[in-house]
């Protein structure tokens, strides 16, 4: 393999089609996979010629594809830079009708939601206690990924005991979770919130496209109804570097 001056080796472009196209793709995948993390200096014109043998010509088109894409900007005199990415802030308060949807709309990105799995399971100790439940009662549990600009950002497990899974069940892939309970007349009142952070599984890293053991955070949640019955049981794993949590706590619980 070759290797130009600055003593990095010389990625060979192939030369069929549109050079640009393939050097474009070549950084985006690195900036995908956080070679160049959001808000770092991409390499020098010079350099970027010299490591994937084009002309500057075709470095400078294949940098205007990523900048018309959004994915990096250009300031003059300084360089190309990868665009920085807005954090996604997250409120949990008791009553709260605001949708992580709506949340990553805000921060600027197109929210969508993926159907994973609704299953029957049974309560097991924890589920039980968590639930109101005899152990071994027969739940459900939904499984969803939530999507911004295309990206996976979040997986949510909600498990709802019988009555409440055949209310939400035709919507539970195709809404998020509060307002769809709000709209269904289920009203809460506060919610307990757990949250820790965790490395990624190997499942989970397949469906967020992470590596296994990426730190995440976990927010565990059960809202509670005005009754003081828990609603459902809740997991949302979301991405740390693409979240911030606000809990919006009563002024009587704070001191």
């Amino acid at each position: 393999m070759l290797t130009p001056r600055s003593g990095r080796p010389v990625q060979k472009i192939p030369r069929d089609g549109y050079l640009y196209l393939d050097v474009a793709r070549r950084l985006r995948r690195r900036v995908e996979k956080g070679s160049y993390p959001p808000g770092s200096k991409l390499p020098s014109l010079a350099d970027l010629c010299a490591e994937f043998d084009v002309s500057a010509i075709t470095v400078r088109n294949a940098l205007r594809e990523l900048m018309q894409e959004r994915l990096v900007v250009g300031h003059q005199g300084l360089g190309v830079f990868v665009k920085a990415r807005a954090k996604i802030h997250r409120v949990l308060a008791g009553n709260s009708q605001r949708s992580i949807g709506e949340e990553i709309a805000r921060a600027g990105y197109a929210a969508r939601i993926e159907e994973l799995s609704y299953l029957a399971i049974k309560a097991d100790a924890e589920l039980a206690e968590q639930l109101r439940v005899r152990s071994g009662a027969r739940l459900f549990r939904h499984e969803k990924l939530t999507f911004a600009d295309d990206e996976p950002v979040a997986l949510h497990t909600v498990t709802m005991v019988p009555s409440l899974a055949r209310k939400l069940r035709d919507d539970l892939g195709r809404y998020f979770l509060f307002p769809l309970l709000v709209e269904h007349g289920i009203a809460t009142a506060s919610m307990r919130c757990e949250f820790r952070a965790i490395g990624l599984g190997e499942r989970e890293a397949r469906l967020m496209e992470l590596p296994p053991g990426y730190p995440m955070l976990q927010v565990r949640y059960t809202p509670i109804k005005a009754d003081g019955a828990p609603a459902l049981s809740g997991i949302t794993i979301a991405r740390s570097d693409r979240f911030s949590f606000e809990v919006d706590l009563p002024q009587k619980t704070i001191g």
